[in-house]
């Protein structure tokens, strides 16, 4: 048996939080031959509420670039920000000029300016639990991870270079998400991997951006999406086609899992 680590944006559903009907398929078609499924995204798990996601099979998760790991429902760690930590991200996202979004197990914590984008309301918060504001006192929030907006008066460059000394950053387009060092999705896959006592070459992970490059380099087998960039691609072991066009459905075809 094997199992398969799938990341979400890009790669399990579009931009709308909708799964293609060929991904269920299959998705259907592996649990039933007994392999085992997980989400394994840079996601937390407060910032996932999405009902058509919970009606999938998936056996486990990766959550929040590998700093919250469940199988089974059953929480196998979950790590969270040093209040010290938590406050260095909101003094150099005011200082560079981004917009934070603070991101739980349970909550997410926003500036209040981001509650006033179209697209942040649209992409990031239908669905969700409950958003707050970000709080005075760093120790009344529970925090893992977080990813910080980009804005047309800000300095990413700095920013990124300032908080890599403490962090792990992972520049994307329009954001940097921040992470707590030694955690990744990769170091979330081989602790599901060494709980289920399985070997690094039974594992296949499904990948489109930048924060999934240690997944992909980590899996036995990476496949990378056709709306991936080109540093993913040249990344993966095969190129599979884009998400709108039944991209995990040919791939997993081509690998002879359905």
């Amino acid at each position: 048996m094997s199992v398969f680590f799938f990341d979400l944006d890009g790669t399990l559903w579009d931009e709308n939080c909708r799964i293609p009907e060929s991904t269920k398929n299959a998705l259907n078609i592996l649990h039933k031959a007994g392999q085992t499924l997980c989400v394994c995204t840079g996601r937390t798990k407060g910032f996932l509420n999405v009902p058509e996601l919970l009606e999938q099979p998936f056996d486990g998760a990766v959550y929040g670039c590998g700093t919250h790991v469940e199988y089974e429902n059953r929480i196998l760690y979950c790590t969270t920000l040093a209040p010290e930590k938590t406050q260095r991200i909101v003094d150099c996202c005011k200082a560079y000029r981004l917009l934070p979004i603070l991101e739980g197990p349970e909550y997410m914590y926003l500036d209040p300016v981001l509650l006033k984008y179209t697209e942040i309301q649209k992409n990031m918060l239908q669905y969700r639990k409950p958003v707050r504001t970000i709080l005075t006192d760093p120790a009344a929030m529970t925090i893992q991870k977080a990813t910080c907006i980009h804005t047309n008066a800000g300095n990413n460059v700095l920013f990124n270079s300032e908080l890599s000394k403490k962090f792990s950053v992972i520049p994307r387009s329009g954001l940097t998400e921040v992470v707590p060092q030694q955690y990744s999705k990769a170091s979330g896959i081989q602790y599901m991997l060494d709980f289920l006592h399985m070997d690094r070459s039974c594992s296949y992970a499904f990948g489109d951006s930048e924060n999934d490059l240690p997944m992909l380099a980590h899996a036995g087998h990476s496949i990378a999406m056709g709306n991936s960039p080109g540093t993913v691609k040249q990344s993966a072991e095969f190129v599979t086609d884009d998400i709108h066009n039944d991209g995990i459905w040919n791939a997993l075809k081509k690998l002879g899992f359905i």
